[in-house]
């Protein structure tokens, strides 16, 4: 049944092409070319859709297939009627040759109108059920970038309407694209996207192209651009003279048209002032709450990491160097850096990293006060190398971006506030502890208990060298606490792994337990917390949170306990990503009042410890450090006497003046702690890790 209905719009498109064909010759009159090639278009659009039918790729109903044959029929029909259009232009022209120009000009006006609208549907339609709900204010912009294409492709091919119609064909294949990207990974696309094509390429063959009723709506939008788009022609050239000259005007209206939408593309002002914005966990809500052009040049105006002050590569090359001699000559040169490094070299310790989701020790909000004392096992492990309070610059979520500064090194001072750089940017020119680890010989191996999508991780680990991504697909029956696999059962997982092979590994856990919310009440009986102020059902979540981080607490001494048994070297780092949300609920019931730094630093704070279970040389007594993420990994390197990087060297020594910087403040080595933004008022040291930054990071993703 459903097949039938292209197959019958197809043969109906035959027979008036034939009829078509037919009446010309009866008059003696050559078919016209350009008449029968705007037949292409709703012919194509029906073959697609009888192909979807056939192959049982079509999800949807009658109605808009039914919707989409009629829009290619009248399609069709206007490209076989666009003879007689053009030809009552022609005689107006010719009766009244002032009235000609404006006839055409307000047919043309009209057409690119409507194909503005019709692209804005094209492009919404297919993945967007809440396109026709989208405020006026965002669909200003997107339709007026639409225009904007439009008039490039309608100057462009000459005042004819085939620009038009290519440029709705194009909104619809985004779209369409859009489609099938939610479909396959719940996800938006976003512009670092388009620097990994040939990723996405490599890995389509095995997904299953099927469609709905909402992308043959988007198409039947192109059918009616085709329609309204056929009648537009321009007026023939009186002399070869006037064609050229025709050409180079329209030529110079195109190139002001993109000079146009190029300005509407990187002048992010008026995006700021119409509200639009992102949140990328949620980057599919916002593209249907605002439209995807929209959406999408925000989030690409938001790419640009700032070039630093009087920025060259050289100088900042000059720069790390220097500070990397520095190194050499004072952390690096003590002898027991020099005895780790032997050590290192002759065992090469398989080194396993957890970043504990939501990990924090809330003591630090004035536990005293409501009889918290904190997690006790994890700071009490016989073998601790290095412990301390880690800066973090996000609370709540964003645990990508602590990802990032542990993975990279790079602090996101640098790279900005609100950016997500695994949403934003292509990271395989980046720094990366995993390629870092593979060039000496070791496998790498990152897992996630949750989607591989999330955070674009299936992504983004490959762009960072790991050889392998272990998802919640290789989690199957795996035991589960509070909002998903356990961290005991990842803590099996890394064990397995260390059984199945005998080499040098490097493995970085990022757990799921603990992920909010705090109110499942899923895990029993719990010791209950009441903080003043607080409502009792924030005083009720807040007793879930810290029955999770005891669980955590617990697990992680277990797996201490299994690593040390195991007859292998293993150095093990654990911190937490951030604190969770209802941190700033308790922060603000028991510290109002006092500056915004000091408030914000609490609540942007979480704890690290370094371990091993063999005697790390040089690491004979435990050394207590805070510090921030950024400088996390380099710490590790040093530590167990792994070769650093030059930027590694390099940011131990800024270390030693800056001893954290995250997004909330920078510490300056005094203790004091100086607001992020201001920075006038830190040292040269600042600066010179913000070029060094840009040097390692900034360019290569510029």
């Amino acid at each position: 049944m459903l097949l039938a209905m292209p197959l019958v719009a197809l043969a109906l498109l035959a027979a008036g092409a034939a009829l078509y064909v037919s009446r010309r010759r009866s008059r003696d009159a050559r078919p016209s070319v350009r008449t029968l090639a705007w037949l292409v278009v709703p012919v194509a659009a029906l073959v697609g859709a009888a192909a979807w039918c056939a192959l049982g790729l079509y999800e949807g109903g009658p109605t808009e297939l039914g919707i989409l044959c009629a829009s290619a029929l009248a399609a069709g029909g206007a490209a076989l009627l666009r003879g007689r259009a053009t030809l009552w232009v022609d005689r107006l022209a010719d009766r009244s040759p002032e009235a000609g120009p404006p006839v055409r000009a307000l047919l043309a006006l009209v057409a690119i109108l409507a194909c503005v609208v019709l692209g804005f549907l094209a492009m919404e339609l297919p993945y967007n059920p809440q396109a026709l709900s989208i405020a006026l204010n965002y669909a200003a912009i997107q339709m007026g970038l639409i225009l904007g294409a439009l008039l490039v492709l309608f100057f462009l091919f000459q005042r004819h309407g085939a620009g038009l119609v290519l440029g709705v064909g194009a909104c619809w294949a985004i779209g369409l694209a859009q489609f099938f990207v939610a479909r396959f990974k719940a996800s938006a696309i976003l512009p670092n996207d388009l620097f990994v094509l040939q990723t996405a390429a490599a890995v389509s063959s095995s997904y299953v192209y099927s469609v709905d009723g909402a992308v043959l709506l988007g198409l039947s939008c192109v059918m009616l651009a085709s329609a309204v788009s056929s009648l537009v022609a321009a007026a023939r050239a009186e002399s070869s003279s006037s064609l050229v000259r025709r050409t180079l005007v329209n030529l110079s209206c195109a190139l002001v048209a993109l000079t146009g939408l190029w300005a509407g593309v990187t002048l992010p002002s008026y995006f700021d002032d119409l509200g639009v914005g992102m949140e990328y966990w949620y980057s599919m809500d916002y593209y249907k709450r605002q439209g995807f052009l929209t959406t999408f040049v925000a989030v690409a105006q938001d790419l640009p990491i700032d070039v630093p002050e009087s920025y060259s590569d050289s100088a900042a090359q000059e720069t790390e160097e220097a500070y990397a001699a520095r190194y050499d000559e004072t952390l690096g040169a003590a002898p027991s850096r020099e005895a780790a490094e032997e050590q290192f070299a002759e065992t090469q310790p398989t080194v396993i990293c957890i970043m504990n989701e939501t990990f924090a020790d809330l003591s630090v909000l004035g536990g005293d006060a409501w009889g918290y004392d904190g997690p006790s096992r994890y700071d009490s492990l016989d073998g601790t190398l290095a412990s301390g309070s880690l800066a973090v610059s996000v609370i709540g979520g964003g645990t990508c971006n602590s990802e990032f500064e542990f993975l990279t090194g790079v602090p996101l001072s640098y790279v900005g506030d609100g950016k997500y750089p695994y949403s934003l940017y292509d990271l395989s020119d980046a720094p990366s502890l995993a390629r870092q680890f593979s060039e000496l010989g070791y496998s790498t191996t990152a897992m996630h208990p949750n989607y591989a999508t999330n955070w674009n991780r299936d992504r983004v680990y490959e762009a960072l060298g790991f050889d392998e991504f272990l998802s919640i697909d290789d989690f199957e029956g795996a035991e589960r606490f509070h909002s998903g696999v356990s961290d005991a059962a990842t803590y099996d997982k890394i064990l397995e792994l260390l059984e199945e092979e005998d080499g040098p590994q490097f493995i970085f856990d990022v757990t799921m337990q603990n992920h909010s919310a705090y109110d499942q009440e899923n895990i029993g009986e719990v010791p209950e917390y009441a903080v003043d102020g607080m409502s009792k059902y924030d005083n009720d979540r807040l007793s879930e949170y810290l029955a999770c981080i005891e669980e955590s607490d617990r697990a992680l001494a277990a797996f201490v306990e299994e690593l040390e048994a195991l007859d292998r070297p293993v150095a093990l780092l654990f911190f937490g990503d951030h604190q969770p949300a209802l941190s700033t609920i308790v922060n603000d019931a028991l510290f109002s009042g006092e500056d915004d730094l000091a408030h914000n630093l609490r609540t942007h704070d979480t704890v690290y410890l370094m371990w091993a279970n063999y005697d790390v040389a040089g690491g004979t007594t435990r050394e207590v450090r805070d510090t921030s993420v950024c400088y996390l990994g380099a710490s590790l390197a040093e530590t167990i006497g792994m070769p650093l990087t030059t930027f590694q060297r390099a940011e131990l020594a800024v270390r030693e003046e800056l001893p954290s910087l995250s997004l909330i403040g920078t510490q300056l080595a005094d203790g004091t702690w100086v607001a992020y933004g201001e920075d006038d008022a830190l040292p040269g040291s600042y600066a010179d890790l913000a070029s060094m930054a840009y040097l390692e990071f900034g360019r290569t993703v510029r």
